[in-house]
């Protein structure tokens, strides 16, 4: 009897994001934006600014070592870091949230050339398999430079809003349709979705006032399954964690008849006031054995929502609760899949987050390492606020004070003395 195939997702992307035990980078080597960018209405994207960003140099390494006595046969995809701009010959109405340049990618050890898979959702993957005698490897090893710009929407005027299209693929993909995790057709969550809005809302509105409600209606829960609960079971259990809250927030959106959709990856840092100084080192790893296996991944989800003439605009209601995530999005991201349920080589199942997975035979023997290593090329970002004007208006009001006071009481002095 052949042997049952399974698979093993070594990406964990649900690690907790707890905000208590978080501390803050020190901003050195740094340029400052003296203003921010504001974008065209190029590729039907407009109305953003992009206020500061970081560059980054991405190191991925990944080995596979069978150590079973037969060999067997493996299948692998890996996500590659998507680009994410107006003008990417992959994206379609997205801003520049990820600017992302591969540099160099080599696979050895494969049986076959790998393939380059790109799904509806324009997410782009490496496939690669091959049959593995004991301790032969199989190895990848990518490298990508990619900034990250943190982006705003701010003060869109009603005017800018074009008219949605129902009948486009962005229907299709992200809005018609009830799925697993997204149970549109719900009445539960159509009522609630219905009394969070105003049916005059534009979609803005709308989108705020849903990431509002869902960022306070949930409660963070580090505890949680690796398995997707969504949308309407965080509805009932009012809990989840980041995949959770997106899902819901995705779904009462969608109820609204605006596209939505959940954008996958890690974070840096759980700390969203973090500022990343040049030559700054993060480096993330797994590693494990088919048994088992150990990570410290920052695994997050988020939402963008689609805006006819504006563009997709994304939010992330987990984090809104104590910074303003709302129509904004920071450097500290990388994003690996937009979309939902990709399907996985070889198995039946699909997955929410496959990225990167491994596919092997139940009885089969390996160990592996899978390694992230990120560093800062360069940080560029605005002044902390407004706080430093401040400060200094504040210090040359008080001198010229001082300076005054000095000034009148010499020269009443030298009244007083006939001078």
């Amino acid at each position: 009897m052949k042997a049952k195939a399974k698979f093993v997702l070594i990406y964990l992307l649900f690690f907790p994001i707890a905000f208590s035990a978080y501390s803050t980078t020190p901003l050195l080597s740094t340029v400052s934006y003296t203003n921010p960018f504001i974008s065209s209405p190029d590729y039907g994207v407009s109305n953003y600014e992009i206020t500061q960003n970081v560059t980054y140099q991405v190191e991925i390494n990944f080995t596979l070592t069978h150590s079973s006595m037969t060999s067997y046969e493996y299948w692998f995809k890996f996500s590659r870091l998507n680009d994410r701009q107006p003008n990417s010959l992959l994206t379609q109405y997205c801003p520049p949230y990820q600017e992302s340049e591969l540099i160099s990618s080599k696979i050895t050890g494969n049986s076959t050339p790998s393939y380059i898979l790109r799904d509806e959702f324009n997410n782009t993957y490496d496939l690669f398999n091959n049959t593995l005698d004991y301790n032969e490897k199989i190895t990848l090893e990518q490298e990508y430079n990619i900034t990250l710009n943190e982006v705003s929407f701010n003060d869109i005027n009603e005017l800018d809003i074009g008219t949605y299209n129902e009948s486009d693929e962005i229907f299709d993909l992200y809005c018609n349709r009830s799925e697993t995790c997204y149970e549109r057709d719900d009445s539960a969550l159509i009522t609630a979705s219905d009394s969070i809005v105003d049916p005059s809302d534009n979609p803005i509105e709308k989108a705020e006032k849903i990431c509002n409600w869902v960022s306070n209606y949930l409660t963070y829960s580090d505890s949680m399954p690796d398995q997707e609960k969504g949308a309407l079971w965080a509805y009932n259990n009012e809990q989840g964690d980041c995949s959770e809250y997106s899902s819901l927030m995705i779904t009462l959106l969608r109820i609204q008849g605006i596209p939505a959709r959940k954008v996958t990856g890690f974070c840096i840092s759980a700390n969203p006031a973090t500022k990343p100084y040049v030559g700054k080192q993060w480096i993330f790893s797994i590693f494990g054995s088919s048994e088992s296996f150990s990570a410290d991944f920052l695994g997050h989800a988020w939402v963008e929502y689609y805006v006819p003439n504006i563009g997709w605009i994304a939010c992330d209601p987990t984090w809104h609760g104590n910074y303003n995530y709302f129509n904004r999005i920071d450097f500290l991201r990388f994003n690996l899949n937009i979309g939902q349920w990709f399907s996985v080589p070889q198995l039946p199942d699909e997955s929410e987050f496959p990225n990167p997975c491994v596919v092997f035979y139940e009885t089969s023997d390996f160990y592996f390492t899978y390694q992230v290593k990120i560093t800062v090329l360069e940080s560029n970002f605005t002044p902390s606020g407004s706080f430093p004007l401040i400060f200094f208006v504040f210090i040359g009001i008080g001198v010229a004070a001082i300076l005054i006071t000095i000034i009148l009481i010499t020269r009443i002095r030298r009244n007083k003395g006939g001078y």
